[in-house]
């Protein structure tokens, strides 16, 4: 299995997690890919059949137009926000030379609002979308019937009003492209939506009707279309302020539309009646070295899943075309933050204090990453000898005799000591 291919599948299982639990958040050390896995993870979600997520320029590209479009938003917590900001308060305006006040509905407000009306793509719409890939028998597709579990191969041939079918075992003297099943499209439709029934091919139309909500994502009794609010450092704001009596709300079974036991409030300015979606998802972000912020309390954390983001290698590894270039982020990579979990001859190991993980104390992989020489210097000049500084000024890593001698290595892109030949040699080099 390729890399991409496990990062896809690793992605769709965080996206499973997410259309379960429907509130999760990203925890990690600064440098993991939080804020870009957070734009991939609302991107699958909420167009399933985007599938060029190896590419980081679409990625963020089809994440714009979906934010453009209103099914995703923004915002970060920070100390100072409260219930009135995110869900709705009084504001002040003048009129006719008076102050008077209105009621003005916060970003989740709004956001659930246009959750709980947006209908999404039918059945019917996804049926035609689903013909239009399997169009040509080099297009063709395998599906499963039930409940024989018989395997199926079908596609659309231009022009006709029925899809073609045939058992993958099947063989005829007509050639490959015999189907010997052809339920008639319109019938499908119809069978799809409870107002007919494909009466000479059922079970087949059942099958590929199946096939069509699997691959687009279609739930059974909605057709609203997914929304996700990204709240980018969730922790630093007081969550059970903010959200107030709406925090009992994001339970998924506690949802209008899907959940068990929805709930409603009345809200207490605009005296609303109130209902989070079942379509709404939030995706937080935290960083675990921050110590300016309180801990999240068990209410909350009841409500959210958590995805640990760590500190990659095969990242850096992959990320940089210049040989020479990856050959010494790597070894700057290894020798700040080890070769694995073992390793305890790390700067990070050696200079560990308090009661963080080791994994949170690691620099994360995107502070390596660098397209040339210059550019990995400044980064490790600007971004990542200054995160270590402040760490070490917060207590979380202790300074030591000699961290001198790392810093102004690390600003020429070098590593300190005489192990940085074994440590920093190209895997690749020996093959040339």
């Amino acid at each position: 299995m390729s890399k991409g291919t496990q990062s896809t599948d690793r992605l769709d299982q965080q996206v499973q997690l997410l259309k379960d639990k429907k509130n999760i958040i990203l925890q990690g050390a600064p440098g993991t890919g939080k804020t870009y896995t957070t734009a991939s993870l609302a991107v699958r979600l909420c167009n399933p059949s985007f599938t060029e997520l190896e590419d980081h320029a679409k990625v963020m590209e089809e994440y714009e137009r979906l934010r453009e479009d209103g099914q995703i938003a923004f915002c970060t917590f920070h100390q100072s926000m409260d219930y009135e900001d995110f869900v709705e308060g009084l504001k002040p305006e003048i009129q006719d030379g008076h102050v008077t006040y209105k009621v003005e509905s916060g970003i989740f407000k709004r956001i659930c609002d246009k959750a709980g009306k947006a209908t999404g793509e039918d059945i019917i719409s996804c049926i035609d979308k689903y013909i239009q890939q399997i169009r040509g028998y080099e297009n063709r597709r395998e599906i499963s019937a039930k409940p024989d579990k018989t395997k199926l191969l079908v596609w659309y041939t231009e022009g006709n009003r029925t899809i073609n079918m045939r058992n993958v075992l099947y063989e005829s003297e007509k050639g490959e492209q015999y189907a010997p099943y052809q339920p008639n499209i319109d019938k499908i439709k119809a069978q799809a939506i409870g107002k007919g029934v494909e009466n000479n091919h059922t079970a087949y139309a059942n099958a590929f009707i199946k096939a069509v909500k699997e691959e687009y994502h279609v739930e059974e009794g909605t057709r609203t279309k997914p929304h996700v609010l990204i709240i980018d450092e969730i922790n630093r704001g007081n969550i059970s302020r903010i959200f107030g009596e709406l925090i009992t709300l994001l339970e998924a079974d506690k949802r209008t539309d899907g959940g068990a036991h929805p709930i409603k409030v009345t809200l207490p300015y605009s005296k609303e009646s109130f209902s989070v979606p079942s379509s709404l998802y939030i995706i937080g972000t935290m960083n675990t070295t921050d110590r300016s912020t309180g801990a999240i309390d068990y209410a909350v954390r009841r409500r959210f899943a958590f995805i640990t983001l760590e500190a990659n290698r095969e990242v850096v590894e992959g990320s940089i075309q210049d040989k020479d270039v990856r050959t010494k982020a790597l070894a700057l990579f290894d020798e700040i933050n080890g070769k694995g979990a073992e390793d305890k001859t790390s700067f990070i190991a050696t200079h560990q204090a308090g009661d963080f993980d080791l994994e949170d104390l690691k620099v994360g992989h995107s502070y390596f990453i660098a397209k040339d020489l210059p550019e990995l210097q400044r980064k490790m000049r600007y971004e990542v000898i200054p995160l270590l500084h402040e760490y070490i000024k917060d207590g979380i890593l202790q300074a030591k005799e000699g961290d001198g001698e790392y810093f102004s290595a690390w600003e020429q892109g070098e590593c300190r000591g005489p192990k940085q030949a074994e440590v920093s040699k190209d895997p690749e080099a020996d093959k040339e």
